[in-house]
Formats: structure tokens, C-alpha cells, sequence
């Protein structure tokens, strides 16, 4: 067996999402049933240092999956500066999880110091910003992705293998994808989540997961022709407290395939684990189940039985798929990182700029029918 291909990471931002990706670097990767890659933690940024090393204990006390299984030898290090694990010798990319507002500075102060970036979602503030971090990671030949980890999800393969490959459901017309978070009746009114200085909204915090399945099933589907959504049309709901929105709802129409998504998030209520995400075709559905749209881990296949347009009683059969998830799921948009990297790729083809330039401007359209402006001087370009 030949010895796994090592990616090199520096952690930056210590908050909640950066120790769950940091936690799943850290997994056997034989759990997943790989051995071509396996992963390092080199260096965690914190603007504290004691909080750094705090992270550490917590999230990777004996290093990544490289350093437990002996092909690493270092010890990660905590740093009481970002810019410390930008220029750290050892480290091969940068993964920034950050609050949103930070995430063009951090991630341009990396790409500036020579080192590929794994930038957490959403990748920007607005579609310029992630414009000039593209450009100017093409002009220094570095790797760029945005995280959209569920991208990465064997579900998400299987997901468009049904709608697209197969046609299990025949022509696809319709996504409804919801999720919902109770934030509102559990975290303080200064939770980073209702707070307008770092970027907080339903629409920036998981909106990109409900986004996400309109995308992979209308937007990447073969007909469709990577055709932008001829109509979006948008509407949220304000906190009357802070100001950032509570409900949000987005429509996308593509013409092309006459087809629509609705995609909806709060942060007012939380879904169940019952069907998140629903792609209505003229043979059947395709449902998606499991902790809300972010982390799913079944699909259900319901083939119709009976013919449109009024269908009574049970005249369906239903077929599921299940897909465990070790640790967080993290891990496989990083094993699909680490694979870009030895390979020498720039870019990735499950989540490339193009999807992302894309997301940010629907985002912005967004944002500009809801009337919402982030505070001044937040957004950089």
C-alpha cells in the first residue's frame, strides 16, 4: 500500500465551525474508507494565544489523522497572530473560519503569503469581494474553494445521479428546500448570529444550505446548461431588533427547464428530521431527510403509481438510501482538498468560482430586494 498523500493545515478562527472541521481532520480516515489522503494540523491562529492553545486541547490534542498514524511529526502549534500561520513554513493551505466580515481579509492576507485557501461559507460578503480573492488566486497559482461542505456528501453524488443521470423522477420542475434554526428563543440578542457587525442573518448563516439544493438540482442540471436563474425573486422578514432578517424566502426560476426552486431559512424556528428538502418530477420525488438540509443522511426515492394531475390514497412505493456520517462529514470536502492539492489543482469541480460568483450575486439580489445594507464600511470591495 502506498503511503497517503499529507495535506499541511493552518487553522485560523477558533470558533464553533473551525473545531468541528478541525475534530474531523482528525478521524481515522479508514472510517470513510480512505487511504490516499490524510491530513496534518500544523498551526491554529487565534488573536489570542491562550485561546489557541485552548482550541488545540479540545479539538486536536495528538494533531490530525498525519501526526496520530506517525506521518507527521510536529505538534500543532498555537499562534497569538493570523499572520503567523500564513507564513508558517509547513503550512499548505489555510482554512478560515472566521465570522463572515472577516472572511476577505483573512483569506487575501493568506493568499497573499503563498498559501491555498479553504474559505468557509459564504466565501464573501458580496460577489466582489469573492471576485477579486479568485483573481488573485489565479494570479499567484494558489487553491481556492469555498466550503460548502455538503457539496461534498456521497448523499449529494447520489442526489444528482437520481435527478439527472437516472431521471428516477422524470423531468424535475420543482425544489422546495427549507431550513430553520431556533436561534431566536435560544441564544442573546448579541449572538453573533443576530449581530450586524459580523454579518449576522439567517440569509448568510444557512442560507447557503437551502440555496444549495436548487442549485444541484436545477441550476447543474444537464439541460439546464449551467443557464443563471432567469427570474429570482426574494422576501425576508426583519428582526425588530437588530435589524437582520429572521425569515427569508428566494425563488429561482429556470425557464430553460421550466422549472422553480423555492428555498427558504429562518431563524426563528427548527425544522425536524423529517424531509428537508423535496425535488418534484412528473414520474416521482426525491426527498431529502435527516438533521435539517446541512448534514442529511437518507434519501427517499417515491416513484408514483398513479398518473397526474390528482392522485389519491398511497399510490406511490418508496425506496431509501442511507449514508452514515462519520464525525461531522467535514472530512470529505477536506479528503477532496487534499486531493486538488497533490494534483496540483487550482480550483475545484464540485464547488469551482463560477458556482460561487454565481451564489454571491443571487445573494446580493437578494439582499437588494430585502433593502438590507450591512453597516458602514464592512464590506471591502
Amino acid at each position: 500500500m502506498s503511503t497517503p498523500f499529507v495535506l499541511r493545515w493552518g487553522i485560523v478562527g477558533c470558533g464553533g465551525i473551525s473545531k468541528k472541521f478541525t475534530k474531523d481532520l482528525a478521524l481515522n480516515p479508514a472510517g470513510r474508507d480512505v487511504s490516499d489522503v490524510s491530513h496534518a494540523v500544523v498551526a491554529v491562529g487565534s488573536r489570542d494565544v491562550n485561546k489557541a492553545q485552548a482550541f488545540i486541547e479540545e479539538a486536536c490534542p495528538h494533531g490530525g489523522c498525519a501526526q496520530q498514524a506517525g506521518l507527521y511529526k510536529a505538534s500543532p502549534q498555537p499562534t497569538g497572530t493570523y499572520e503567523e500561520v500564513y507564513s508558517h513554513p509547513e503550512v499548505d493551505i489555510v482554512y478560515i473560519g472566521t465570522p463572515h466580515p472577516a472572511h476577505f481579509e483573512n483569506a487575501k492576507g493568506a493568499l497573499e503569503a503563498g498559501k491555498g485557501v479553504l474559505l468557509e461559507k459564504p466565501a464573501t460578503l458580496n460577489a466582489r469581494e469573492a471576485k477579486i480573492l479568485f483573481d488573485l488566486a489565479k494570479e499567484k497559482n494558489l487553491f481556492l474553494m469555498e466550503a460548502v461542505w455538503t457539496r461534498f456528501f456521497p448523499l449529494s453524488a447520489k442526489f444528482q445521479e437520481l435527478l439527472h443521470k437516472d431521471k428516477a423522477i422524470g423531468d424535475v420542475h420543482y425544489v422546495l428546500s427549507t431550513f430553520g434554526m431556533g436561534f431566536f428563543h435560544t441564544v442573546p440578542e448579541n449572538h453573533r448570529v443576530f449581530d450586524p457587525k459580523l454579518g449576522g442573518s439567517a440569509q448568510l448563516d444557512i442560507g447557503p444550505y437551502s440555496l444549495l439544493w436548487g442549485m444541484l438540482a436545477l441550476h447543474e442540471h444537464p439541460d439546464n446548461n449551467r443557464e443563471p436563474p432567469s427570474k429570482i425573486t426574494a422576501s425576508s422578514l426583519p428582526d425588530p431588533r437588530t435589524g437582520v432578517d429572521l425569515f427569508t424566502s428566494i425563488t429561482l426560476d429556470f425557464k430553460k427547464i421550466n422549472a422553480r426552486a423555492d428555498c427558504n431559512c429562518n431563524n426563528m424556528v427548527s425544522g425536524s428530521v423529517d424531509a428537508c428538502v423535496r425535488v418534484m418530477g412528473t414520474d416521482g420525488e426525491l426527498m431529502v431527510t435527516g438533521p435539517l438540509s446541512a448534514r442529511p443522511t437518507q434519501l427517499v426515492l417515491r416513484k408514483y403509481k398513479g398518473k397526474m394531475p390528482v392522485r389519491q390514497g398511497k399510490e406511490w412505493e418508496d425506496e431509501t438510501f442511507d449514508f452514515p456520517i462519520q464525525g461531522e462529514g467535514l472530512h470529505w470536502e477536506a479528503d477532496a482538498v487534499a486531493r486538488y492539492v497533490r494534483d496540483g489543482k487550482k480550483t475545484s469541480d464540485k464547488c469551482p468560482p463560477e458556482t460561487t460568483l454565481l451564489t454571491m450575486s443571487i445573494m446580493d439580489e437578494w439582499r437588494s430586494q430585502f433593502g438590507y445594507k450591512y453597516p458602514e464600511g464592512q464590506e471591502k470591495a
